[in-house]
């Protein structure tokens, strides 16, 4: 995803220890076809976000999401959000928060297009982001 239109990840975040956290935490999954991994979300009770202003009560955050830059535009990102929003209600969790970069107009569309409403901005890790939900 690195130097993607609109990525603001470099080669720290998100890297090995990130994940291997994610996955000592049960908060990455993967999608993967023939065996290779195609794409990857972060989703779970980070507690990062929640000095912002949130409809949801009880939301779980998103914390990165990303798919294989030569499979875009293929339905794999809506699939992974479908995919993340069944963990989060199958986890007690009424809602689910997270930050775009604003000049990634790509993952904003993403987000839009199936159904989470920015509700904000942001500055944070000296980058400006809109603060997206989802409600359910």
């Amino acid at each position: 995803m690195i130097g993607t239109p609109g990525c603001t990840w470099g080669e720290g975040y998100p890297g090995k220890e990130t994940a291997e956290d994610d996955i000592d935490n049960g908060c990455l999954y993967a999608f993967k076809k023939q065996g290779k991994i195609i794409a990857v979300a972060s989703i779970g009770d980070f507690a990062e976000l929640g000095d912002l202003n949130w409809t949801p009560k009880n939301p779980c955050e998103l914390a990165w999401i990303g798919v294989r830059p030569e499979l875009h535009n293929q339905g794999i990102g809506t699939l992974m959000l479908r995919h993340c929003i069944d963990i989060a209600r199958n986890n007690g969790f009424d809602g689910i928060r997270f930050l775009v970069a604003k000049i990634n107009a790509a993952a904003q569309a993403l987000y839009e297009k199936n159904g989470f409403e920015r509700c904000g901005d942001v500055r944070r890790y000296d980058i400006d982001f809109y603060c997206y939900q989802k409600t359910f």
